[in-house]
């Protein structure tokens, strides 16, 4: 059974935190650049005020959105859906033909909104 992760991956952070205002992060990742790739996990509590404070340090301080938080961004009308094979997408409330189904909801909701920012209905 695939792991349903609930928050966006380091990557995923870094794009969205170009997209969307980082007061909707709930979450932050916090490491030394010197252990990029040791694992990681996020904790809550993002502040963009602490994220100016480690700009020249060695630390890499980025949002991070949970589930919550980036249902929380998408356009009224917008949902997430389930499929009966434990596919996720993101859709318009009611018109769900043609879209892409992703293994976890996050995936499905980071997605849309990199969908919705490139048509500029964001």
């Amino acid at each position: 059974m695939a792991t349903i992760k609930s928050y966006t991956t380091v990557e995923q952070s870094r794009k969205l935190a170009e997209i969307l205002p980082l007061e909707s992060a709930d979450m932050k990742w916090y490491f030394w650049k010197s252990e990029i790739d040791a694992p990681k996990l996020p904790t809550f509590g993002y502040s963009k005020d602490a994220a100016e404070n480690y700009k020249s340090t060695e630390a890499v301080y980025l949002p991070c959105w949970s589930l919550a938080a980036l249902l929380g961004v998408l356009p009224k009308g917008y949902s997430l859906g389930a499929r009966t094979n434990r596919k996720y997408y993101v859709c318009m409330t009611h018109i769900n033909h043609n879209v892409s189904e992703f293994d976890n909801p996050v995936d499905a909701c980071y997605e849309m909104i990199l969908k919705l920012h490139e048509l500029k209905m964001l």
